[in-house]
């Protein structure tokens, strides 16, 4: 499709077609160092008074979620478009080779230590470890080192679902995705309270991963492009969507679920719409340069191994005198981004090149 003539249109480079034939979205790598740096802040208690932005790492998750969202989905609108169906066996071949190898990695290495190690932890252990090998940790208490499986939990079920229902449906898809994010945000407001649903559902999980998908079908649309590029499509609009989410991530209240934590996620979301509908923005070399982005594609391997790092780490610190805060905190990060460097390089690796056999469409940044 070609821009459109008319002077309110955006310059060559940030026309409809030029989006739709991006090889990379060059600025979500980037979000993705700032949102898994979040992650290991918070699992290292290095909270400073005052600044209740300190204490909310854990929102990291849900930037990961949203850009999670958008990149599936903007991956199999395209393969949709270019091919006329989606191939959901070529899509769940393209997933397991790109999460499974390092996730049952990380299971064994820790399930191996659980049996060596006797003791309650073990018991513990144990008991996720069925949970999180079947991908359903969000659905029941997780009280070991495996609770952080509850977010790829969730990650996979929508994996499962998306394909099929961006497949079957074409004209009702923007109205059933916005239908089911209302529905998924309501638990949170005190709705569905007298049913027993697990303790994530009353967090929005599903609300971030179904904000990307929204946010892809919308800017997959020519005429809804143009529109968001008329808003947002300003050079300095990720430095106003950044400073945005930024103040509302720090203001002072005890309990941000609810309406607090709904505000943080579209200020997410606008972050996102802004970093990809034009290129060249403001924070362009911030999140493209080298080690942020190369910290951001290999996050997934991070995120798995960072609590069974972060435990070493720790065993260290005190073994050494050194108080357990900030300075553990830039251990963690360090020693999980060498481990993740190693994993990513000699173990995935191989697996992530066998995903070209099966369809692997350019146009995005590979999820995760």
């Amino acid at each position: 499709m070609n821009a459109h003539p008319s002077t309110s249109s955006p310059s060559a480079n940030d026309s409809f077609s030029d989006y739709l034939g991006k090889n990379l979205f060059g600025s979500l790598d980037g979000l993705r160092a700032l949102a898994i740096l979040a992650v290991l802040w918070h699992h290292t208690p290095s909270a400073i008074a005052g600044w209740p932005i300190t204490t909310r790492g854990f929102i990291g998750v849900d930037l990961f979620f949203i850009i999670s969202g958008f990149l599936i989905a903007t991956l199999l609108l395209r393969e949709r478009q270019r091919q006329g169906s989606i191939s959901l066996r070529n899509f769940y071949i393209r997933r397991f080779l790109r999460i499974f190898p390092a996730y049952y990695l990380m299971l064994l290495a820790v399930g191996a230590t659980a049996l060596l190690a006797p003791g309650n932890s073990a018991g513990v252990i144990k008991h996720d470890l069925f949970f999180a090998a079947l991908y359903l940790s969000n659905m029941v208490p997780m009280n070991s080192i495996l609770a952080i499986t509850w977010s790829l939990s969730a990650e996979e079920q929508f994996y499962l679902v998306a394909p099929l229902v961006l497949k079957t449906t074409r004209r009702t898809l923007l109205p059933l995705l916005i239908l089911a994010y209302v529905f998924v945000s309501l638990p949170p407001f005190g709705f569905f309270s007298s049913i027993a649903l697990p303790s994530f559902f009353r967090e929005t999980t599903y609300g971030p991963i179904l904000l990307g998908v929204i946010l892809a079908n919308l800017l997959n649309n020519e005429r809804c492009f143009y529109a968001l590029h008329k808003v947002i499509g300003r050079r300095g609009a990720p430095l106003v969507a950044l400073a945005v989410l930024l103040a509302i991530l720090n203001y002072p209240n005890p309990d941000i679920s609810g309406w607090h934590r709904l505000f943080i996620h579209w200020a997410m979301l606008a972050l996102i719409a802004t970093c990809v509908i034009k290129e060249r923005h403001v924070l362009h070399s911030l999140l493209t340069f080298g080690p942020v982005q190369r910290m951001g594609k290999v996050s997934y391997g991070i995120y798995l191994y960072h609590l069974i790092v972060a435990h070493f780490v720790h065993k260290g610190s005190v073994a050494s005198n050194i108080k357990w805060s900030h300075t553990a905190f830039v251990g963690t990060v360090f020693a999980t981004w060498a481990v993740a460097e190693l994993s990513y390089r000699f173990y995935e690796s191989p697996f992530l090149a066998m995903k070209s056999r099966f369809g692997a469409v350019a146009g995005t940044a590979a999820a995760r």
